[in-house]
């Protein structure tokens, strides 16, 4: 056998071995090990809303996703802190989610509510314990606009719903 015909054999088993190991499931990028189903309310200077919020965490890169939620942007991923009493996680509203659309030639046609034009980012913590979470939106100059408290609990993905799609 020639050292060329060798090489090629060498990197077909490479190439093999690399793909046997993408396809077993532990190798999985979407495992997570904590999925939180958590309801409350949000209370402002405009009153009390309903509040929700599901999201399910990695424990490999502490990253946090919102798989439900009527106060954060469902499929965005934070970071999470771990201590021994709480996770603590902070979504920093990117500027340009204020505006949605805009008319070089005529100005500003659709914004979100003025009082969201003025959100820096949202703080929360769960209590690792109870499962009490509370946080808050706060402006740039660290000002809270509004508070919400949840009461979360920890849901088995096995027990949830297939998807019908």
């Amino acid at each position: 056998m020639s050292a060329r015909q060798r090489s090629i054999r060498e990197l077909g088993g490479l190439v093999l071995g690399c793909a046997l190991l993408a396809a077993h499931p532990g190798a999985s990028a979407e495992y997570f090990s904590l999925y939180l189903k958590c309801e409350g309310e949000v209370v402002s200077a405009a009153g009390k809303n309903k509040a929700h919020l599901d999201v399910a965490m990695r424990d490999n890169n502490q990253s946090a996703v919102i798989q439900r939620s009527n106060i954060l942007p469902v499929g965005e991923k934070m970071k999470y802190e771990v201590s021994p009493a709480t996770y603590s996680m902070t979504y920093r509203s990117p500027k340009a989610r204020t505006q949605l659309y805009y008319d070089w030639m005529r100005g500003q046609l659709f914004a979100w509510d003025p009082s969201l034009q003025r959100l820096a980012y949202i703080r929360l913590s769960i209590d690792r314990q109870n499962g009490s979470l509370e946080g808050d939106f706060r402006n740039a100059d660290d000002t809270i606009l509004a508070r919400f408290g949840m009461r979360c609990e920890k849901v088995d993905p096995s027990a949830l719903p297939a998807p019908k799609f």
